[in-house]
């Protein structure tokens, strides 16, 4: 029986994985017959608190009007993301997007991914999060010549790592509160800790994108670069999360990693074999450096800049912020940049008229898809049928003396189905705490384990697939996308795992806030 209930707990899962990956169905055609196969289960199987029929449908309704309202929100980023891609393609000023990278970070295609596919998004990820790291890194690569499906797994894989921080340092801060309430750990700790995990996680990220981008010949010529680059990212990242603090830990190592890579890039000559090589044009650019990066630039400045100054200068202002839910402060943000954009490359409002219509048509169908993953999400998080709760405690029961490494798997599992790496942390943070304590094992290392793979999970949660789809017009290949994330996450789930059993039981065994 226990068998029977944890296949049907965790059915919508599969039957999403397998719609998108076995039977290439878009995910606008999957999302919504597992939506119909969940509340199916919710209403009769899972009613496991014995709600009447007319309180499940009170409850239910609930459940699907949130999804509506919150998947509206991330299309809302994805169309600010969009109408950026489109205003530049109308413009023309792609072509000079190009240039102005290739003068800062070199001619080297491979280089170029890194800075833009990883770093910026590490970057973005601390001076914003809510999934608009991906959202604007996919676009870019895009820009610069990226075949779309690459540009999509590599500017997710860029947010794989950062993720445990989030915008702030939210995820880790409020994620990890009931350890700090119960006197275990300190924020300070936890961010500590997830650091050493994702140290070594960014350091295979980058050697993953260029894998996925090129192939094994991508590494020609290439690797003193990358083994730099990877050393120096999970130096910064490990200094800051240990002796600085979760609040600047993402938005520092991306801006760090930035200046340093682009100096090495500047100090010591890449041999770039031609087929990596970017041609820059002989034609006399349109528009100055600065007017065809603005969009970029004004996120890069606006974000920070309201995320941190508004709760800085306003009482109560990041309550402010959050009033419509902390990702709608970020999709304003990011439409005002797309105008401001629009406005300094002279786009008359006629253009910008056009460019709104057809983004709009190209993201109404992302509206079904996300409204129906996230009911999904919500019905299998619910107390109402505990599906999510029962697929956790089943794989922590089978686990026993590997809990450490089951903490792991527990935690993507966590943000494949809500989406964030917060949602996960807050669902099972007291769960692994109390099952490190029965166990007699260290609860910080556990929940370091939970914690960064829970930011892991966002490389392949479908909600962020589709978001990243929609900005480059690949509404329908997510299935593609996903066999290029899949087979990274599988990869950095397993050193995830290793290092999680050895920080738990070898090296940080008797670690304490």
């Amino acid at each position: 029986m226990g068998f029977v209930n944890f296949v049907l707990a965790i059915s919508p899962i599969a039957m999403v994985m397998v719609g998108i990956l076995a039977f290439k169905k878009p995910a606008m055609k999957v999302a919504p017959l597992a939506l119909v196969w969940t509340l199916l289960l919710a209403f009769t199987y899972f009613n496991v608190t014995g709600l009447t029929f007319q309180e499940n449908v009170v409850v239910m309704d609930g459940l699907i009007w949130k999804g509506i309202k919150e998947g509206f929100k991330i299309v809302l980023m994805v169309f600010g993301a969009f109408v950026i891609l489109n205003t530049l393609k109308t413009t023309g000023a792609i072509d000079d997007v190009k240039n102005t990278v290739a003068n800062i970070s070199g001619v080297d295609r491979r280089v170029q991914l890194v800075v833009v596919g990883i770093l910026v998004p590490i970057f973005l990820e601390g001076a914003a999060g809510a999934g608009a790291p991906a959202a604007i890194a996919a676009p870019f690569l895009v820009a610069l010549g990226f075949n779309p499906i690459t540009a999509i797994a590599v500017a997710l894989l860029g947010d794989a790592t950062p993720c445990s921080w989030g915008g702030a340092g939210l995820t880790t801060i409020s994620g990890g509160a009931s350890l700090v309430e119960a006197g275990l750990s300190t924020a300070a700790a936890n961010s500590a800790l997830v650091g050493r995990f994702h140290m070594f996680g960014v350091m295979v990220v980058l050697f993953l994108a260029v894998g996925i981008a090129f192939g094994r010949k991508g590494f020609k010529n290439i690797l003193p670069y990358l083994f730099y680059a990877g050393i120096t990212t999970g130096g910064v990242m490990f200094f800051l999360s240990n002796f600085v603090g979760p609040e600047v830990t993402s938005m520092g190592t991306g801006l760090i990693s930035i200046l340093l890579t682009v100096l090495y890039v500047k100090v010591v000559p890449i041999k770039t074999p031609e087929e990596f090589r970017y041609e820059k044009p002989k034609t006399k650019p349109k528009y100055s450096a600065f007017r065809a990066l603005s969009p970029y630039i004004y996120m890069l400045v606006l974000l920070p800049a309201v995320r941190y100054g508004v709760p800085a200068f306003v009482e109560n202002g990041f309550a402010l912020m959050c009033t419509f839910g902390y990702i709608v402060w970020v999709d304003v943000v990011i439409l005002i940049c797309g105008l401001l954009g629009a406005l300094t490359l002279g786009v008359k409002w006629s253009e910008m008229g056009d460019i709104c219509s057809n983004t709009i048509k190209g993201v109404m169908p992302v509206m079904v898809t996300m409204g129906s993953l996230l009911v999904v999400s919500y019905l299998m998080q619910s107390g109402t049928t505990g599906m999510m709760s029962l697929v956790a405690n089943d794989i922590a029961g089978l686990a026993q003396g590997f809990y450490p490494a089951a903490a792991v798997v527990i935690g993507g599992l966590g943000s494949f189905i809500t989406g964030t790496g917060l949602g996960s942390n807050i669902m099972f943070a007291s769960m692994h705490t109390e099952a490190a304590l029965s166990l007699g094992i260290n609860p910080i290392t556990v929940f370091a384990g939970q914690n960064a793979a829970a930011s892991l999970g966002n490389l392949i949660c479908p909600n962020n697939t589709v978001a990243a789809c929609a900005t480059v017009e690949q509404i329908g290949n997510e299935s593609k996308v996903m066999k290029k994330t899949l087979p990274a996450f599988a990869v950095l789930l397993v050193l995830y795992m290793v290092l999680a059993m050895v920080y738990t039981f070898v090296l940080f065994a008797n670690f304490t806030a």
